[in-house]
């Protein structure tokens, strides 16, 4: 059963009052080559409904060149965390075309001077610089665990992440800094969406930061859904996006020939998330994650693949409530940063041993008070006793002289330390 959303769009359709679905000012023809997933996707159902307005997608990259036409209006102010001082709106990448540039543009193109649309052309892109990965990979997850914390702190409820670096020397395959991030995001409701790489069938080493827990790591797909031939084979794939010969707009703001990638798969999928997000203000970002996964559409191998995770992600799928998704559905991304969050969380002391040594220290500091008290009384009992026997030896017959004769030493009533009152007991806890 479908949505009413859907339900409502298609009756307007119908009704012939919505004449297009193009954005404002867009080209009248996309290439279509290039942008297959437009059909695949059924955007013409889709956008009626929601362009992605009032949703940001952080796009950590190689920075983007907000001058052109088709992004006016589109990309915000944003950061740069490799030290050069930028806004994020120059494209750094001197060796791909602007690398950073083309992923923005597949989220929010107009394609007003391209015809290279965007898929939530009413989003909002923040663009924040991490480079390209011609550093170490030591440094470069440094700013990728950065500019996700800039991303979350700066109003992103998507983040977009078209780059990655070998992880599998690190722990959960991911390094403590950027898992630290993930956590940060998760604790903010941001969805993060990372390329799962383009290495299949070769290396298929763990790519951070797809490989890391709370990550919806993304594959591969051609426009028949099924795998795209180099897309990374790994277990932590959730879910694959449309990657095979898809459009590029370069920063100088020419339609390059058609590529290939998982990085064209995240771009895109990203933008798919802010279409959901901004048809669905209230789900979180673990539903949405957990829904993406359910609703994909099986691609590949039968059922759930290291090429395609759980299959082609599908918009209205994850758009549309009609497709019930129980809440004890898997969700691997969310499972394991739960499993990750509590093996980290330092176990609270128990109340009970709490109270208890605090009452033995009560205890032991009480006894500090009966001590002096008991020497005090014993003390004046010998006097009194000391004094009837001098008074009575005066008093006798005989009348002895009791010069010679003196009382016992006073006792020593000084009280043993068992410690200040309130003064913590050593080895107590």
């Amino acid at each position: 059963m479908r949505s009413l959303r859907f339900l409502a769009s298609a009756l307007v359709m119908s009704a012939g009052a919505v004449a297009t679905t193009m954005p404002a000012g867009a080209a009248s023809t996309p290439t279509p080559h290039s942008e297959w997933w437009l059909s695949s996707w059924g955007i013409d159902k889709i956008w009626p409904i929601t362009q992605g307005k009032g949703v940001t997608v952080a796009v950590l990259d190689t920075g983007v060149n907000a001058r052109l036409p088709d992004l006016s209006g589109s990309v915000l102010p944003g950061g740069d965390v490799t030290g050069a001082g930028t806004d994020g709106r120059t494209d750094t990448d001197s060796m791909r075309g602007g690398h950073g540039t083309a992923m923005a543009a597949l989220i929010v193109s107009k394609g007003q001077s391209t015809g290279v649309l965007g898929v939530a052309p009413q989003a909002r892109v923040l663009p924040v610089t991490v480079g390209n990965g011609a550093t170490t990979a030591e440094a470069f997850h440094v700013r990728i665990a950065e500019g996700i914390r800039y991303a979350v702190d700066h109003g992103a409820k998507v983040i977009s992440i078209s780059q990655a670096f070998p992880a599998d020397a690190y722990p959960e395959t991911c390094p403590t800094d950027i898992l630290d991030s993930v956590e940060y995001a998760a604790r903010h409701d941001v969805v993060i969406a990372a390329a799962t790489g383009d290495d299949g069938g070769v290396g298929n080493s763990s790519q951070a930061p797809a490989s890391c827990p709370g990550v919806l790591a993304v594959g591969a797909v051609n426009a028949d859904t099924r795998p795209w031939q180099r897309t990374q084979q790994v277990s932590y794939t959730a879910v694959a996006g449309p990657g095979g010969t898809v459009g590029w707009v370069g920063k100088d703001g020419k339609p390059g020939r058609t590529a290939s990638g998982t990085s064209q798969a995240t771009a895109l999928t990203a933008g798919g998330l802010a279409l959901v997000r901004a048809a669905n203000p209230h789900m979180s970002a673990r539903e949405l994650v957990q829904r993406a996964m359910a609703t994909a559409l099986d691609s590949g191998t039968p059922g759930r693949d290291d090429q395609t995770g759980c299959g082609a992600f599908r918009i209205h799928r994850a758009m549309d409530l009609g497709f019930t998704v129980p809440r004890t559905a898997p969700n691997p991304p969310y499972e394991r940063l739960d499993r990750v969050m509590a093996q980290n969380t330092p176990s609270a002391p128990s109340s009970t041993s709490s109270a208890t040594s605090g009452q033995a220290e009560k205890k032991k500091s009480g006894g500090g008070l009966i001590a002096p008290i008991v020497g005090v009384v014993v003390f004046l009992l010998v006097i009194v006793i000391v004094v009837a026997l001098i008074l009575a030896r005066r008093r006798s017959p005989d009348g002895g002289s009791s010069s010679g004769d003196t009382p016992d030493r006073r006792p020593d009533t000084t009280p043993q330390s068992f410690g200040r009152p309130g003064q913590r007991n050593p080895g107590g806890h």
